[in-house]
């Protein structure tokens, strides 16, 4: 009797067990169902990320609002971080890499460029694409919100054909689209990559920008009269509302200018327009390329080059600055801005 009485227990106790996995197997998938969702609102509000320099290599880095200190995401010894695709919290943060880069016959080049995703936590990083090798790339945002990498490379067959090469990824990584433009070079020239898009028009569509020679309109879709925001002194490279579309903010590059040659050398320009003070509440200039994107009452924008190069922490209510990223071997946004 007493052995049956144990063996019962027995069983009554395994079937506990059994009962408590199935449950905690429940959980789990209710947990991974829950925090599955593939957004930058996990980290967004407290972190975005950059690229910096470590032993050689540059690699991504995040910057945690809260603690005011930055980590690393992602670094190899053999490879560098070329260009970080991440500056919205609509998009998910894609980078690519390279083994080496540099000038050859006057023309640059790229040996073994590689595509990665890093996950909305931050956590994991993978490998989406190897594209090889070539000689020129870039990378945006298409209208449609996935991500466009463009890169050239000679053509295996006839040395002055070119061949351009358009690869579409979804949010997820996955390849959705790839065609394949050739030129021949001795009829038609080196091709050129496409220059950043930029909408003149405001998300909501209630306000635009107009050009004319050098000056910055805005205009309102209830009024046919057009604000004057400010003299454009280089060439336009950006244009970018806030969400809220309180702000306008304006980018300007060229490194061709004659003050490149000078000891304070203006390289850009990065105007911050307030649509409710109608005028230009802060201008930088100076050295750099002046990268940047907004998030809620901030932006944040690059300055200067190589090691002296630094990450602006900018408060729109406050109109001022409020932390600056100074690594000892410069950063930058989207890549670490070179003279």
């Amino acid at each position: 009797m007493q052995s049956l009485f144990i063996k019962i227990l027995i069983i009554t106790f395994l079937l506990l067990i059994i009962a408590s996995c199935g449950d905690s197997t429940k959980n789990k998938d209710q947990s991974d169902i829950s925090t599955g969702k593939d957004s930058l609102s996990a980290y967004a509000d407290n972190n975005f990320l950059f690229l910096t320099e470590w032993f050689d290599k540059v690699g991504v880095y995040k910057y945690n609002f809260e603690k005011k200190k930055y980590s690393p995401v992602w670094w190899h010894p053999r490879e560098n971080v070329v260009m970080l695709i991440s500056e919205s919290e609509n998009h998910p943060a894609f980078f690519l890499t390279a083994e080496k880069m540099g000038i050859r016959a006057n023309f640059p080049f790229f040996n073994r460029l590689k595509l990665f995703r890093i996950s909305p936590d931050l956590i994991e990083t993978k490998q989406i694409d190897d594209m090889g090798s070539g000689l020129q790339f870039t990378s945006r945002w298409n209208d449609a919100g996935n991500l466009e990498v463009i890169y050239t490379s000679v053509d295996k067959t006839t040395a002055s054909y070119v061949n351009q090469y358009t690869r579409i990824y979804d949010h997820y990584g996955k390849l959705i689209d790839s065609n394949i433009k050739t030129y021949d070079i001795q009829k038609s020239g080196f091709p050129r990559l496409l220059p950043p898009q930029n909408s003149t028009i405001s998300p909501s569509g209630d306000f635009g920008v107009s050009f004319i020679e050098d000056s910055v309109f805005l205009k309102s879709v209830n009024t046919d009269s057009l604000k004057f925001i400010t003299i454009l002194n280089l060439e336009l490279n950006k244009i970018k509302w806030s969400k809220d579309e309180k702000y306008l903010f304006i980018s300007t590059l060229s490194r061709d200018n004659e003050t490149v040659k000078t000891k304070n050398p203006e390289t850009a320009e990065l105007f911050i327009y307030s649509l409710s003070a109608d005028s230009v509440i802060r201008r930088f200039g100076g050295t750099g390329v002046k990268n940047f994107f907004s998030m809620n009452d901030l932006l944040i924008f690059d300055d200067g080059f190589g090691y002296n190069s630094v990450i602006n922490i900018f408060n729109l209510t406050q109109n001022k600055i409020i932390d600056v990223i100074d690594p000892k071997h410069g950063c930058g946004l989207v890549f670490i801005p070179q003279m």
